[in-house]
């Protein structure tokens, strides 16, 4: 853990500093700030830190006006002789108010907090990294690339990639692709369909059709606010059902900001 000590008294701070030293001696003490101006100085440095323990009344002004206006990124334990600063303290990263004559049994409980909140922290983030990794693993992992397709006694292996759009025809869902072929899918619902494609490429329009954003070669816009989108490789033209525009416009934009089966 790095800590950094902010003091004008010199005595007090090397009591701090032996105190921190003390309760462990390999945490890292970096080299003292002793006025605003210096302090205001290592904070647009954006210098890293854990914690921070501060006086508040320093030579030349008022640590918390510094405070305010930086981005700290730290713990802050505050070392004051005044007893009135400590609300507006606090809301300043502040995790405890040290009233002078500062002990050493102020300061390790001090310690204590700080080092419980650094674990509790550290736990979170890493945490939210694992989600993280596994959201960005999603569309690779849990989405669709194939769909293994049986016409007869033949069986055809289709990358979903290359499929230009999915159809209900006469209940049943076909795959269309670049070569004109349909070709049968087993699931049963186009509901059910949508949940195993990665909305990223995928977009239901209506609710017999799902379009591969990779085979759109153009959207165009007629009387009436229709829209009409035309693929690569694909004659036909195809209508956008009026309760899907505004999510249409929307996934054009971020097409993960969606979920694509609500409507329907």
């Amino acid at each position: 853990m790095k800590v950094l000590i902010v003091e004008d008294e010199k005595v007090a701070a090397q009591q701090l500093k032996d105190f921190i030293q003390e309760y462990n001696n390999s945490i890292e003490i970096l080299p003292l700030i002793d006025s605003c101006a210096e302090l205001e100085k290592w904070l647009q440095q954006k210098n890293e830190t854990d914690l921070i323990l501060c006086d508040i009344e320093l030579t030349d002004g008022n640590a918390l006006n510094v405070l305010k206006e930086a981005e700290i990124n730290a713990a802050v334990i505050f070392t004051t002789a005044y007893d009135n600063f400590w609300s507006q303290a606090l809301k300043l990263n502040g995790i405890d108010y040290l009233l002078k004559p500062i002990t050493k049994e102020k300061v390790f409980a001090a310690l204590d907090k700080a080092e419980a909140i650094k674990k509790i922290f550290s736990k979170d983030k890493n945490i939210l990294s694992q989600l993280q990794s596994l959201m960005n693993k999603a569309p690779n992992a849990f989405y669709k690339k194939r769909f293994p397709v049986r016409v007869n006694n033949e069986v055809f292996v289709l990358e979903t990639d290359s499929i230009i759009l999915f159809r209900i025809i006469e209940g049943v869902i076909f795959a269309l692709l670049e070569n004109g072929k349909k070709l049968p899918l087993v699931e049963e619902t186009l509901n059910e369909l949508e949940t195993k494609l990665n909305p990223e490429f995928f977009f239901r329009i209506n609710r017999s059709e799902i379009i591969n954003a990779r085979y759109i070669e153009s959207i165009k816009i007629q009387e009436g606010n229709d829209y009409i989108i035309q693929l690569k490789e694909f004659g036909e033209k195809l209508s956008v059902s009026s309760s899907r525009i505004n999510k249409l416009k929307n996934w054009l934009n971020d097409p993960l900001s969606i979920s694509m089966n609500k409507d329907f």
